[in-house]
């Protein structure tokens, strides 16, 4: 009788997925670009290099299905980042001035500076919207420059996003709300999250041309 209960504690059980010093938890989304060419550790900060001409998200080594994240997040002013999440594909961009970029196509967790012309043009990209398709239920995220908290629970369909100890964001996957916004949008990712065909996936921090700063990065099992 007391196997399964240890099973059950050890399942949720909370993983460090960044130990402060490497990259060792994570790769790109093609597997092939080493992701430090887009990613460096200092002071135990994780940090993107904005100036990358290979911009890749950062992926989780592993895939997760039901699952807690937590994590301290920073932008610094006019920077623009999420957390991607029931990833779908990836996509090799070729962007302005010969940059190009792996990115992940999922489910987004907006984090942004929320003063900066990106925060300030739509309710859905503010910090802690489902970019595009759902607005978060109040602004919470610090000002640019300062650390914020985060955590998104992924439970089977229902899905929550939190900010600096407020959950902002729950919603269903499924649900005339999401299905009415996925709809309405002429993206065609959008179509993909639709039919969700994926629903173990990495997770990846978002690479978006920005200087962004991540520490204390872990996750459980649900």
């Amino acid at each position: 009788m007391t196997l399964p209960a240890l099973c059950l504690l050890a399942a949720a059980a909370w993983q460090t997925l960044f130990d402060g010093q490497t990259l060792m938890n994570f790769r790109s989304p093609s597997g092939k670009t080493d992701p430090a060419v887009s990613w460096y550790v200092q002071d135990g900060v994780l940090h993107s290099n904005a100036e990358a001409r290979l911009q890749t998200d950062l992926w989780t080594a592993e895939t997760y299905e039901n699952f807690e994240l937590e994590f301290e997040w920073r932008v610094s002013p006019g920077a623009n980042t999420g957390i991607k999440y029931l990833i779908q594909q990836w996509a090799s961009d070729n962007l302005e001035n010969g940059i190009t970029h792996e990115t992940s196509l999922g489910f987004e967790f907006q984090l942004v500076d929320d003063e900066s012309a990106a925060g300030r043009s739509s309710p859905l990209h503010v910090s802690g919207a489902l970019y595009n398709y759902l607005a978060p239920s109040s602004r919470e995220a610090r000002a640019a420059g300062a650390w914020n908290t985060a955590r998104l629970v992924v439970d089977g369909n229902r899905i929550e996003h939190w900010i600096n100890g407020v959950r902002v964001l729950a919603y269903s996957l499924g649900s005339a709300e999401l299905t009415a916004a996925l709809a309405a949008s002429r993206l065609n990712s959008a179509r993909m999250l639709e039919r969700m065909a994926v629903r173990r996936s990495h997770i990846a921090f978002q690479h978006h041309e920005s200087a962004v700063s991540f520490r204390n990065i872990r996750i459980r099992e649900r």
